[in-house]
């Protein structure tokens, strides 16, 4: 019987495997391409996410390998660091990633508010669609979201008018003819098609089209031997491993990363049901993968949802789909590694325009705006300050907003007075936190109490009380008993909880 079902696992997790490598494929390479690297370095990445990670994996039914999402963070650190300390970083982030998870941090890098991470991806979402964009007309991109937003129209323009057969009219042809088959493959009604991967399918139908047509445009460029392409980090770079820009870069794709992986893979364990992930394994798991694709000229490793989901979907059953997916890379560009060399570069730009368009999420901002508009105002906080300015600035100006409406939500107070004519008396009810900040409110309500009522100051919902508001409602008691006719009675015994050593005035009985 365990034969038998070992037998039909294997079945199933092999096909699995073949899904995932025909999806991962023209992923990994669109992501190097677009980060302005050889497709080496994301192929290599892929097969360390699969083989390596997926045996380590907190989750077996994850898959891991290059993802979008850190497409703007790796062009900005090639920009200002350069390649060689670009693979430094990816290497520190892996050391850093397998000591949060044997110190069993994994589960902190849970803890960010939904709306950074929807703003996060929508943030992404709207750069990788600009500035792919361009590189789907086999045009450059430029350096920042203003400028790709200044120069979109010439680049428009000279991809559309005056019709001339130019190298970006057939990019640009390639590129709309892959979107289109990716919507109308995933709109088939059959769903024995879909089983084929739509990118898979568009990138084919692309190839083909600029083969037949020998379009004169930008296409893979990769060599007959593809391990050739392997460099190994240089020892003379480690010698920046303590430097604080290595660091901090280091840390902000740490977070990133870890962030991603384990929001996928929360994802996944709410999508099947065999999914259980242990989180403190798979951010070791990552970090081992990050280290090791560090060494060998590869880009960060994640956790990713869209290679995950299909993985589910094709019904894996263990790791081994995972593993095997990595393995078919492997002997892909071992054996084949000139047929990527028909793949036009704007069909591959055209699958991240589609992704980065599919990242901004319109109905979980809906759902933000609906649930609460402050969650709202994060998200758009974030994706804007992503956009103005970068990932990492733009992810803490979030954590900022947050961290803001969060104070702001822990010191709302309601300071509510009822006056009742006929028992001639005055309540005044504290709720919420009150501190410092409010004692310009509670002073103007409690100096305008009438004088001629019982007045009774009701703490039964009150939270919290500082110092300085504890000492102006004893002066003012104080003050009313010494002074006043009417009874004054306050109801200390909540606040005392506050501060047990205070010395408190002698006439209070409570």
């Amino acid at each position: 019987m365990n034969n038998i079902l070992n037998l039909t696992s294997f079945k199933k997790d092999f096909l699995a495997s073949i899904i995932v490598f025909l999806i991962a494929m023209p992923l990994a390479i669109g992501i190097s391409i677009a980060c302005g690297l050889p497709v080496y370095s994301g192929l290599v990445a892929a097969v360390i996410g699969g083989i390596v990670v997926g045996a380590f994996s907190g989750n077996s039914l994850q898959v891991s390998g290059p993802a979008a999402g850190l497409i703007l963070i790796i062009v900005d650190i090639i920009a200002t660091l350069g390649v060689d300390k670009l693979f430094l970083i990816i290497f520190v982030v892996g050391l850093m990633q397998i000591i949060f998870g044997l110190f069993s941090l994994g589960k902190w890098f849970r803890a960010i508010s939904p709306a950074i991470i929807q703003g996060m991806l929508a943030g992404i979402g709207i750069s990788i669609f600009l500035s792919q964009f361009h590189i789907m007309l086999d045009s450059k991109p430029q350096n920042t979201f203003f400028e790709n937003i200044a120069d979109l129209w010439l680049v428009i323009y000279n991809s559309v008018l005056p019709f001339d057969g130019s190298q970006h009219h057939h990019a640009a042809f390639i590129g709309i003819l892959t979107i289109g088959c990716i919507i109308l493959w995933n709109n088939i009604p059959n769903k024995k098609f879909k089983v084929i991967p739509a990118a898979l399918v568009a990138v084919l139908l692309a190839s083909f089209v600029a083969g037949i047509f020998h379009f004169d445009i930008n296409y893979i460029q990769i060599g007959e031997k593809f391990w050739d392409s392997v460099k190994l980090i240089s020892l003379s770079t480690f010698k920046y491993v303590l430097d604080f820009k290595i660091l901090l870069s280091a840390l902000i794709i740490t977070f990133i990363a870890s962030a991603e992986t384990l929001l996928t893979s929360n994802a996944i364990d709410k999508m099947c049901e065999r999914s259980k992930t242990d989180y403190n394994k798979e951010i070791i798991a990552q970090g081992i993968g990050n280290s090791l694709s560090g060494l060998v000229g590869g880009l960060p490793v994640t956790g990713v949802i869209v290679r995950s989901a299909a993985n589910i979907n094709a019904d894996a059953q263990t790791r081994f789909s995972t593993i095997m997916h990595g393995i078919w890379i492997v002997l892909f560009v071992t054996f084949f590694p000139q047929i990527l060399n028909y793949i036009p570069q704007a069909s591959l730009a055209a699958i991240l325009v589609y992704t980065g368009y599919k990242l901004v999420d319109v109905k979980a901002a809906k759902n933000l705006y609906g649930l609460s508009k402050g969650e709202f105002a994060i998200y758009m906080i974030t994706l804007v300050a992503i956009l103005v300015t970068n990932l990492f600035e733009g992810i803490l100006v979030g954590f900022g907003a947050a961290i803001a409406k969060s104070v702001f939500k822990m010191l709302k107070v309601h300071i509510t007075v009822e006056d009742s004519e006929e028992e001639n008396k005055v309540v005044v009810k504290l709720k919420g936190n009150i501190i410092f900040l409010q004692l310009p409110q509670l002073i103007d309500i409690f100096e305008n109490l009438p004088d001629d009522k019982d007045i009774y100051v009701c703490a039964d919902r009150l939270h919290f009380m500082d110092h300085a508001c504890v000492d102006f409602i004893q002066d003012w008691e104080t003050a009313k008993k010494s002074t006043a006719k009417n009874n004054i009675e306050v109801d200390w015994s909540r606040i005392r909880r506050t501060y047990p050593n205070f010395k408190w005035r002698k006439f209070h009985k409570d």
